[in-house]
């Protein structure tokens, strides 16, 4: 079991040297040099001898039978790609025969190679074994093999299965169904690669490096850490470095050191050490770090339409979704402050939702800003929207979108009472949480807080929201009317008005967002933005 382990890798103009206790993930976009950083990692390093790469692109090809040869040759040919390589010159043997001359791209075909090995192993196991059998009449317990710890490893990997290890063949059955046994050439995908990858690592040298390249590749979520965690503890000896750029894979390995890598300029890379944010997930911090394009945060959850509505418009940036205004306006505070992120535009959008001036202005000075409508749902109801859905359902745009507003002018004055207690709750909460957390002692906090409530002049605070909501209806102002109006069903309601059933209507215009009509809804869309649509290209 090592306690800790040193892991030289090139950073722009010298290589640096990283000391960890845990093993590591190298994250990156396509394109920031992660194969070509692994083969640098395979030759260069002082602990290049003792590395195994295991390539991303490899052949699955599984033999029908295997003959075991010499255990020494076997490793030999499978680790360096030559029976006659050696150890002084074991970067050209591997470089030219198990590379074949192409470290970076070429494809290994070695699972012949690693069958040969693994019988070998077994064999030669096996022959000590009955040798030592005959040496004692006392019970000498059989040793597991290599191949024996493969089997386990998949069957507990695969419980629906088994392997059938014969002399030099290879099956596999439906668990408790040997009539169903076919040969392991015949494999899927995901069987072969489970089976190929533990075999590589319990192949590695001792005390080794272990470099897997796209660690996520052909296995479902579900199994892929538990199996690299199965891999690491029977490797305990070998530092692993996992090169991916799976968001939710190096996140889940939350013990290892993460590495960003940034870019790489063909001959140059440059990476840092991820230092985990206060508050934050993993899987967001790697998520944003990896981005080359600006990032925005917006309330809602994936999968929803007005999250996709915003990806559809805002086409050129990053769009996380992260639940709430306030899970928004944490992330964006606390990766704006983050140094390893000055390289990065952040940003955050969030429903006005009652908010007042005051409110809005101290948000924007942090980088999040609020939509011009009360609710991002309010988005589907706009009157340019209305006139496009019209439009494309073959119906008159002005005589439909007077009859949406008339519906919402309509429910807006039967729920006026509702909507102004609201609205003036949320101001009042909003001045409560102005309270000077300075102030010390009780006569000072005693103060600060009478001075506070003194302050918030609820009268005032009640017949200002009633004057807006009345104005907006008086002066049959529909943009001021879905600034000031929340009412999350609104949408499907005003669908019905279109001949759309439930919630059809978000559903078609993120349809019309992402197909032939992107820039127009784009287009009608943007400008309520609010004051985030100067950021937009």
């Amino acid at each position: 079991m090592r306690s800790e382990s040193r892991l030289s890798l090139p950073c722009r103009d010298r290589v640096k040297e990283v000391v960890v206790k845990q093993n590591v993930i190298i994250v990156g976009a396509n394109g920031s040099g992660k194969t070509r950083l692994g083969a640098w990692i395979e030759f260069n390093p002082p602990e290049a001898r003792k590395v195994h790469r295991i390539s991303a692109q490899k052949s699955l090809s599984m033999p029908e039978s295997t003959s075991p040869i010499s255990l020494q040759k076997a490793e030999v040919i499978l680790l360096l790609g030559h029976e006659k390589a050696d150890e002084a010159s074991f970067a050209d043997w591997k470089q030219h025969h198990r590379w074949h001359g192409n470290p970076s791209v070429s494809l290994p075909t070695d699972f012949d190679e690693l069958m040969v090995y693994l019988f070998s192993e077994e064999y030669e196991q096996s022959t000590k074994y009955r040798q030592e059998a005959r040496l004692t009449t006392d019970r000498v317990s059989p040793p597991e093999t290599k191949i024996d710890i493969v089997k386990r490893i998949w069957e507990e990997t695969l419980p629906h299965r088994e392997l059938i290890i014969g002399g030099g063949t290879l099956k596999t059955s439906v668990r408790k169904s040997p009539g169903s046994a076919y040969s392991a050439s015949e494999m899927s995908d995901g069987e072969r690669v489970i089976f190929y990858l533990a075999g590589q690592c319990l192949a590695a040298p001792r005390d080794g490096v272990i470099v897997i390249d796209e660690p996520e590749l052909h296995l479902h979520k579900s199994i892929q850490i538990p199996l690299w965690n199965e891999l690491e503890k029977q490797r305990s000896d070998c530092l692993f470095v996992y090169i991916t750029h799976d968001v939710d894979f190096a996140a889940s390995k939350e013990s290892s050191a993460k590495i960003w890598l940034k870019s790489y300029d063909g001959s140059k890379w440059d990476w840092e050490e991820i230092q985990q944010v206060e508050r934050l997930p993993e899987d967001l911090l790697i998520e944003v770090m990896g981005s080359r394009r600006p990032v925005v945060f917006v309330e809602g959850e994936s999968g929803s339409f007005d999250v996709a509505l915003y990806r559809a418009v805002l086409k050129g940036f990053l769009v996380i979704p992260r639940g709430s205004s306030s899970q928004v306006i944490q992330a964006v505070k606390a990766l704006r402050e983050n140094g390893q992120l000055h390289h990065l535009e952040i940003f955050g959008i969030i429903d006005r939702d009652r908010r007042v001036d005051e409110e809005i202005t101290a948000l924007e000075a942090v980088g999040v800003f609020t939509l011009e409508v009360a609710e991002v749902e309010n988005l589907f109801c706009t009157p340019e929207v209305i006139a496009v859905i019209a439009e494309k359902l073959e119906l008159d745009p002005v005589d439909m979108t007077k009859k949406v507003e008339d519906f919402v002018f309509s429910r807006l004055q039967s729920e006026m009472g509702t909507q102004i207690s609201e609205r003036s709750a949320k101001e009042v909460k909003f001045k409560l949480n102005l309270f000077n957390e300075k102030a010390k002692g009780t006569t000072d906090l005693n103060r600060a807080l009478s001075d506070l409530v003194s302050s918030i002049d609820i009268p005032r605070i009640y017949a200002e929201s009633e004057q807006a909501f009345e104005k907006a209806i008086r002066d049959r102002d529909y943009k001021a009317a879905l600034r000031l109006y929340n009412r999350k069903s609104l949408a499907s309601q005003v669908g019905s008005l279109l001949g759309l059933k439930g919630g059809e209507l978000p559903e078609y215009v993120v349809r019309l967002a992402k197909g032939a009509s992107a820039s127009e809804i784009s287009n009608k869309v943007k400008p309520y933005l609010g004051r985030f649509a100067k950021h937009i290209a």
